[in-house]
C-alpha cells in the first residue's frame, strides 16, 4: 500500500469515527425534554428528562 493511499485510509477512518461520535451525541440530545419555568421572584427552574420522562437533572438560578 503506497503512503498516500495509506493517508487516505487515515483520514477515511477518522472522519467514520467523527461522524459516529457526532450521531450518538445527536441521539441523546434529540431525546431530552427541556421545562423552563420562572417564578414572579425572578428565579428560574430548569428541569431536564430523558425520553421517558425521568428527570435526570433540576437547577434553579436566581437573577
Amino acid at each position: 500500500m503506497t503512503e498516500s493511499a495509506s493517508n487516505l485510509m487515515a483520514i477515511m477512518f477518522g472522519l467514520a469515527v467523527c461522524a459516529l461520535i457526532v450521531a450518538v451525541g445527536w441521539r441523546s440530545v434529540q431525546n431530552r425534554r427541556i421545562l423552563r419555568m420562572q417564578g414572579t421572584n425572578g428565579a428560574e427552574t430548569v428541569i431536564v428528562a430523558n425520553e421517558d420522562d425521568q428527570v435526570t437533572s433540576v437547577a434553579t438560578t436566581r437573577e
